[in-house]
């Protein structure tokens, strides 16, 4: 009879939780709220202790939320003990992740793997360590045949500043790679993505080399020889679209302080160079030239179309290997921005595909590899769902690419994902992906999938 009784007790308890969960979800306001929030987050327990985390899983029939803090380490909580505020963002997590579903047609990832068996095309995305989880793993797992992870392997995260070391989430993207059979290109280059460390105007040109030494040494002998790691970015942003190099700037601020480093004279015959390059760019690829000889070299830019600056680039290629140095690929950065009074250069207005198409012809006709690195488009919040004018910017990119197949590498790795706020931006801005904020794929997904399954027809296969 008693058990009888527990197991009634049991029963109605079980049927109220369900009730509340349900009332709780019913007053979700949406999604995208828990969209925003993939990366790690404040949650509220009911004793009023506070944990900084993101959630891992959520077992609805134990009601067991695995929370996963910065450092790494699992904590296992029950719903009940979490706010009421928290208790509708785990569900409401736990919801979006039941509500993806894949895309009509095969992934981009099968389709890579069967129509382009001669490695020449690839395509990769970028996440963030922390926003890879649930369903954001699923699509970075099943679609793309390579992963960039966003920040992870920069300077600032593993060498922040001297005798400080971080190399936790960089192995841990190494693992998921190997663990669903992708490719790894390391974008963790000699660039403005530095520490506050280094921008401070106090560190004289010493210590930023003797950080610059360290710090991509260390990189380099940690994943040389790692099988599923292809591709290194060396350095980054080096040159503004007028054609003039990046420099140091006073404050902490966008700005490449390595150039404090100062100059390397160069031989007239490279005229873009102005007479000299960087002292940063030679020492950060003499050293992944000696410690990373399994990976293949990258030199990436943040550019649009600008003559001046990839003059600048092509000369740079020239005179690092006319002093015996190994560069396999150049690197577009395309971020394009469909928003008229944006002030911002940090974007570029527009895709002229005539002129990236002599670029990639340069790039193939000199033994390069030609990789687009970080392509979104940045727009006003008001025109996030026109995926009319969005699809032919990503399509057209790729188009561009696969038009190059027969005569060298080219890769396109899209920078964001889904649709996102972009934080960082001196005017409202969203970040537009392949997919939505649902996570629902695009107009721009499936026209990319309809390129990659037809590829245009050169002449010579006429």
């Amino acid at each position: 009879m008693k058990r009888t009784i527990l197991y009634l007790l049991f029963f109605v308890s079980f049927i109220q939780i369900e009730a509340q969960e349900k009332e709780i979800v019913s007053k979700t306001t949406s999604i995208n709220t828990v969209e925003s929030k993939l990366v790690v987050r404040p949650f509220s327990l009911k004793n009023g202790r506070k944990i900084r985390a993101q959630i891992f899983s959520y077992n609805k029939k134990t009601k067991i939320v695995a929370l996963r803090k910065v450092d790494l380490k699992i904590i296992n909580k029950e719903l009940s003990e979490f706010s009421k505020e928290d208790k509708q963002f785990i569900l409401e997590w736990e919801n979006l992740n039941k509500s993806f579903t894949s895309p009509k047609g095969r992934r981009y990832k099968e389709i890579i793997e069967d129509k382009y068996p001669n490695n020449n095309v690839f395509v990769g995305a970028t996440s963030g360590f922390l926003e890879a989880t649930g369903p954001i793993s699923q699509l970075l797992s099943s679609e793309f045949r390579y992963i960039t992870p966003a920040n992870e392997f920069k300077q600032t995260h593993i060498h922040p500043e001297p005798g400080v070391w971080n190399w936790d989430f960089p192995d841990e993207w190494i693992e998921f790679a190997e663990k669903n059979n992708q490719l790894v290109r390391i974008h963790g280059p000699i660039s403005p993505q530095c520490s506050k460390w280094a921008m401070n105007d106090e560190r004289k040109p010493e210590e930023l080399e003797q950080n610059l030494q360290e710090f991509m040494t260390a990189l380099c002998r940690r994943y040389n020889g790692k099988k599923n790691v292809v591709w290194m970015d060396v350095v980054n942003e080096t040159v503004n679209p007028d054609g003039t190099w990046k420099q140091a700037m006073p404050g902490i601020t966008w700005e490449v302080p390595w150039e404090k480093m100062g100059y390397i004279k160069t031989p007239s015959t490279f005229k873009h160079l102005g007479d000299s390059i960087p002292k940063y760019i030679v020492q950060a690829f003499q050293i992944a030239n000696k410690e990373a000889p399994d990976i293949k070299l990258v030199l990436n830019q943040h550019l649009g179309m600008e003559e001046a600056a990839w003059n600048k680039v092509k000369d740079m290629v020239l005179y690092l290997r006319s002093i015996g140095l190994r560069v396999d690929g150049i690197g577009w950065q395309a971020h394009i921005k469909l928003i008229k009074d944006d002030p911002s250069q940090w974007e570029t207005n527009s895709v002229n595909t005539k002129e990236l198409s002599e670029l990639i012809s340069w790039a193939h006709q000199n033994d390069l590899e030609f990789h687009v690195t970080e392509n979104n488009i940045h727009v006003k919040p008001e025109n996030e769902n026109k995926v009319e004018e969005q699809a032919p910017i990503f399509s057209g990119i790729v188009k561009t690419l696969l038009e190059h197949r027969h005569t060298g590498v080219v890769t396109w790795n899209i920078w964001s994902i889904q649709n996102t706020d972009h934080t960082r931006a001196r005017i409202p801005k969203v970040k537009i992906g392949l997919w939505n904020r649902q996570l629902e794929p695009t107009q721009s997904y499936y026209e990319v999938q309809k390129l990659l399954e037809n590829p245009p027809v050169l002449p010579n296969e006429g």
